[in-house]
């Protein structure tokens, strides 16, 4: 049976690439988050970035059906396409030179880009970190008491939530680099912070909605605080808080980190699917 048409179309200007792939976020908001909250970050922001692009597949008749973004130095990420997709785009970006620190996304896609990379490249591959994707089908709730109270983070704070976001980046990525503010989402009521005799203890952040779906992240207690629950009741109260402005959430999770998995698993999130992250090495 041959193979559909496919068609690579490169992006180099974000509001172009929020237009592209416009339906495919509606579609399929959960794959498109990463994508859409990046894109839309970067048509607030340009020099959020270096350098950012992205690959739209379309299919014979004209419809994106496929999304792929790179933003230094960040590794590609796939959002969604085929195997096949993935392979015929590292043939694509081998053969134009291309340099590219690490693939990831979609597990499956992103094995298959690694796998034709190193093969026509000579690179050598590892996987960095696998993530599970989860959803919260029903309202989250915590099974256990937590010391203290919700609420949403005001200007006051944006100090403390931009050092915490921070940690929390140079925590998950393993190096030191600067950061975006999150003082729009502060502004936009979508951090939350767990408080505890009249400190702050825990935060986590919303993602702008699109097609209806906000990611939680940057989930950060400082360390020598952590044990207590903090992070569920943040975590849980900013579900809940986002459920009643009628958001769907999601949220990925490092599947090495038992912990957080079980956390939010016992709130009420569901694991509906897993990406991977692959990093690159010089050619053996």
């Amino acid at each position: 049976m041959p193979r559909p048409t496919r068609t690579f179309t490169l992006v180099t200007d974000p509001a172009e690439a929020q237009a592209w792939f416009a339906d495919l976020v509606s579609r399929e908001p959960e794959a498109l988050s990463v994508v859409a909250s990046v894109t839309e970050g970067l048509v607030v922001d340009r020099n959020r970035y270096r350098g950012p692009r992205w690959w739209a597949t379309t299919d014979g008749s004209g419809e994106v059906v496929g999304a792929f973004m790179h933003t230094p130095p960040h590794p590609l990420h796939i959002a969604l396409a085929s195997a096949d997709e993935a392979r015929d785009l590292a043939a694509l970006l081998v053969a134009q030179r291309d340099v590219l620190p690490g693939v990831g996304g979609q597990r499956g896609p992103a094995e298959a880009f690694a796998t034709e990379w190193v093969a026509r490249t000579g690179a050598t591959s590892r996987v960095a970190m696998e993530v599970g994707r989860f959803d919260l089908p029903t309202r989250p709730h915590v099974p256990f008491q937590v010391s203290g109270s919700f609420r949403l983070a005001t200007e006051a704070d944006t100090a403390l939530v931009d050092d915490w976001h921070q940690r929390f980046v140079e925590a998950i990525d393993g190096v030191a680099r600067v950061v975006p503010s999150l003082d729009r989402h502060v502004a936009s009521g979508r951090v939350g912070l767990w408080e505890d005799a009249g400190r702050a203890v825990s935060m986590a952040y919303a993602s702008t909605a699109n097609g209806g779906v906000t990611r939680i992240s940057g989930v950060w207690t400082p360390p020598d605080l952590r044990g207590r629950g903090y992070a569920s009741g943040v975590v849980a109260a900013l579900s809940a808080d986002r459920l009643d402005a009628g958001e769907s959430c999601m949220l990925y999770t490092d599947l090495a980190n038992p912990t957080s998995n079980a956390i939010y698993t016992a709130m009420g999130y569901r694991r509906v699917g897993d990406s991977i992250s692959i990093a690159f090495g010089a050619r053996v």
